[in-house]
């Protein structure tokens, strides 16, 4: 069929699928695929995006878990059933689900009998696409788990409602690290939660746009040379997304072409320590702990 896509982990892998009928959607929200296959992660990837999803990738449940945890709004984990390593899917999805309780989960799987199958039934509650999949398949199973997935955040939003509160709430600043160097971003990343910020770290500029379109961060804390999209780049994305954001170019190039008159930016040269990434982000407004959130009357019913 047009547009039919395969996937062979192994002989025991080869199921049929019966496709469901009615037009094909894709949608914009922001999916965790977690495949431990470079040729069927690239693949699966590729028909997100090419159905608008926004993509974060992982190789396995503990690198997921990791990506769950910097910060990053994720509407849909996506993750194979088998996985190497200690940390199992099943264990992923509960720990997915206690860190953000709105995440819809779905498994796929080329294997009859697994963790989450048993005797032919799903375990209660469980989504399953079964491999291998068409582009068709999958573009509505992910709008199906998606849809109840806010149908279930709906009731409890409803029945766990607090009452209205017109005193603002108070935040941490969020900090967003984009830096391919993975022991520099660690380092800039204990350095500014030592100042009292709350932190997403991201190795590439494409990774960080998907942090931007999903959660309101304060202040860009980016390399300059990067692989793929460079540093002003996403700067220049970043600011068009939201206005009054912060950006520190932190970076060996001292002579980097960027708009110095452009406000609330700043470069901090390397090497830097504590001290001169606080004086940075003190150079682009940013008080660690002075972000309010508005609540309101007007708003409680967004």
């Amino acid at each position: 069929a047009p547009g039919h896509f395969s996937v062979t982990i192994n002989k025991n892998e080869d199921l049929e699928v019966e496709l469901d009928s009615g037009p094909i959607r894709g949608g914009s929200e922001t999916v965790l695929v977690v495949e431990d296959d470079d040729a069927v992660r690239a693949t699966v990837v590729e028909m997100l995006n090419d159905l608008g999803y926004g993509v974060l990738k992982a190789v396995d449940a503990s690198s997921a878990l990791s990506v769950i945890e910097s910060g990053i709004q994720i509407d849909m984990l996506f993750t194979d059933v088998v996985m190497p390593g200690r940390l199992k899917s099943a264990e992923l999805a509960r720990m997915a689900r206690e860190r953000q309780p709105d995440i819809a989960v779905l498994f796929t799987s080329g294997y009859t009998e697994n963790s989450i199958v048993h005797g032919g039934r799903l375990d209660a509650g469980v989504e399953l696409l079964s491999k291998p999949y068409s582009r068709d398949a999958l573009a509505r199973k992910f709008r199906h788990v998606l849809a109840n997935q806010r149908q279930r955040n709906l009731a409890r939003t409803m029945s766990a409602r607090p009452a209205p509160d017109d005193k603002p709430e108070r935040r941490n600043a969020l900090a967003l690290i984009v830096e391919d160097d993975a022991i520099i971003l660690a380092n800039t990343a204990e350095l500014v939660k030592d100042l009292g910020l709350t932190v997403i770290e991201a190795l590439s500029a494409e990774d960080a746009v998907s942090a931007l379109q999903t959660t309101h961060v304060d202040v860009l804390i980016t390399d300059a040379n990067l692989p793929g999209m460079t540093g002003p780049d996403l700067a220049a994305i970043a600011r068009q997304m939201l206005p009054h954001i912060g950006i520190i170019f932190a970076t060996g190039d001292t002579q980097l072409d960027y708009d110095r008159s452009a406000p609330k930016t700043v470069l901090l040269a390397k090497p830097y320590d504590g001290k001169a990434l606080s004086q940075a982000i003190a150079e682009v407004g940013i008080d660690p702990i002075s972000v309010h959130i508005r609540t309101s009357k007007s708003s409680s019913s967004d």
